[in-house]
This record gives structure tokens, C-alpha cells and sequence, in this order.
């Protein structure tokens, strides 16, 4: 191979430090685009299987448009309802949103009793959780030659649990839950993702201390941010979210609920306010809650209760 020497100028040194120094800040600008990995959750009910195929791709497309990477089904089984299971409705919504280059967190069984049963004492919830995980893996090997086929567009399982210290208080009901917790992750090769909300009931350090449990067990744990329930003030959210380790992921609620409600009843934010959250930058994985109250005039999901 022949060597040569080439003679620069000044004029054309400075012009390659500035071309060099272009292409870092375009390369750093990408890495910096491509790291953040925003989610959003979506719970299906019975009442979307009436969305055409061609409304859901809009939206797909859309929700792509707008950066979200991933998509959280938050259950593919509630109680007796199974939404046509791997070859049904939902699961061809799945495979659109997937062609759509979005990825999915593929949430399991959940029981629509859960917080009403989960609410008691350490023994009780020994027994539940047992016959909850059961049912939970059932749901899996349905859907298990589905999970096989679409690996490569599933990040992992997502645990349908509303952990909270409202219900696990004590340190002997949030040990056990512990146990039980590094069992599942054991049965399961995906990765598993789990969720958890603020009542108040612990301190700032004690929910620092159980969500490093939770991740040291090898779980993904995102905490709601409970922006829309507003079960707690902006200042009290803000200390406990801001005390969390980076690992740590946020749910940033994008509804605001009608607290006058007999039930549970909410809104979606302003399209201003939703922007202002999608722009809010921290060091913690971002997800949003939910997918139906995603402000959109392409959005085909109706709210709860709404014609």
C-alpha cells in the first residue's frame, strides 16, 4: 500500500476542526434522542374492538409522530375477559401498533377485585398473591407462542400489580412481597416491569428503600407520579419523586380526575399541558398514563362512560 504525505493550510485545518466538531454535536445530538425511550400505558376494554383497523394505524402512526417508543399493555386478560386472547382483537392491535416500529410491554392477568382483596394483613395476602401468580401465569402460556413470534418487538411482561403503601405498610407485609416477587422473576425469561403509587402512608426515605428492593430483585419499577389523582399535594409528590434513584422510572398522569365523582371519572389534560409534560425533562425512564386520555383528534378510544 503506497503512503503519502498531504500539506493542509491554516484556512483548511480550521475548516476540518469545525466539520469535526459539527459531526460531534450532530452525533451527541442523536445519542441524546435516541436515549430517551418514552412509554405510555394502554388498558383495553371490550368497548375498542368496534375500532377499525385503518383508525387504530392512524393513531399509530401518530402516537409514533409524536416519540412514543413503547407501549405498556397494561393487561391482556381482566378478570373473564380475555379480548379474543393471542388471536383475537387485541392481539391484532398489538401486531398493528408493532408495525408501526412500536415496541410493547405485554402486561398479564389482572384480577378486577384486586384492591379490594390485596387491602388486608400479611397472612391473608400470602393467599392471594398465591392464587393471583397462578392465574397470572396461566394468561402467560396463552399467550406464550404469541410472545415467541413477536420477540423481537416485546420489551418484556408487565406485572399488573398497583403496588402501594397503602397496602403494604409494614416491613414484614413488604418482605414477604419480596419473596414472592423473586420467585415470579425467576419463572419467567422476559424481563418484568412493575408499578407502584403514593398515599402517603410511608416516608420519603422508606419508598426509596422499597423500590431499591423491588429493582434488586431484578424488576423494571416505574412509580406514578399521581399528577392526576392528586392523592397527594404538588409539594409532597415532587419530595418523593425527587428522592427516587434514576433506575426508577415515572408514570406521568396525563388526566385529571373528577374528584366529586361517585366513581372514578376523569378528563384529559389541555393539549398545552400535555406538551409541557412531554417536554419535562429528568434523569428517570418517562411513561404516561394512559393511551385513552392522550389528547389527539385522531384518538379513537373513548373515555369510561363517555357515548
Amino acid at each position: 500500500m503506497a503512503t503519502y504525505t498531504t500539506k493542509f493550510t491554516g484556512k483548511q485545518i480550521r475548516r476540518c476542526c469545525l466539520t469535526a466538531f459539527f459531526l460531534i454535536f450532530l452525533t451527541s445530538c442523536q445519542q441524546k434522542t435516541d436515549s430517551q425511550n418514552l412509554s405510555i400505558f394502554y388498558q383495553p376494554l371490550n368497548q375498542d374492538r368496534d375500532i377499525s383497523q385503518q383508525q387504530w394505524k392512524e393513531f399509530g402512526r401518530e402516537i409514533r409522530g409524536i416519540g412514543i417508543k413503547n407501549i405498556v399493555i397494561q393487561w391482556t386478560q381482566y378478570g373473564n375477559q380475555t379480548f379474543g386472547e393471542s388471536h383475537g382483537w387485541l392481539a391484532q392491535r398489538m401486531e398493528a401498533l408493532q408495525d408501526d416500529n412500536i415496541k410493547l410491554w405485554v402486561g398479564l392477568y389482572s384480577d378486577p377485585n384486586y384492591f379490594r382483596e390485596i387491602h388486608t394483613n400479611a397472612t391473608e395476602q400470602k393467599v392471594y398473591l398465591t392464587e393471583y401468580f397462578n392465574k397470572l401465569h396461566k394468561s402467560y402460556m396463552q399467550w406464550k407462542t404469541w410472545l415467541r413470534i413477536h420477540s423481537n418487538k416485546v420489551q418484556g411482561l408487565y406485572l399488573p400489580l398497583e403496588l402501594s403503601d397503602y397496602d403494604f405498610k409494614t416491613p414484614a407485609q413488604r418482605e414477604q412481597l419480596a419473596q414472592i416477587l423473586k420467585q415470579q422473576v425467576k419463572r419467567y425469561d422476559e424481563p418484568l416491569m412493575i408499578s407502584l403509587y403514593l398515599s402517603g402512608q410511608l416516608t420519603q426515605s422508606q419508598i426509596k428503600q422499597w423500590t431499591d428492593q423491588l429493582t434488586n430483585l431484578g424488576l423494571i419499577v416505574y412509580v406514578q407520579d399521581g399528577a392526576g389523582t392528586q392523592a397527594l399535594s404538588t409539594d409532597e409528590r415532587h419530595a418523593y419523586l425527587d428522592d427516587l434513584g434514576c433506575n426508577v422510572g415515572i408514570i406521568r398522569e396525563i388526566f385529571v380526575q373528577d374528584k366529586a365523582a361517585k366513581s372514578f371519572k376523569a378528563d384529559r389534560v389541555s393539549k398545552e399541558k400535555f406538551d409541557s409534560i412531554l417536554n419535562e425533562k429528568t434523569c428517570h425512564p418517562d411513561a404516561m398514563f394512559s393511551l385513552r386520555y392522550l389528547p389527539s383528534n385522531l384518538n379513537p378510544l373513548k373515555l369510561v362512560g363517555e357515548k
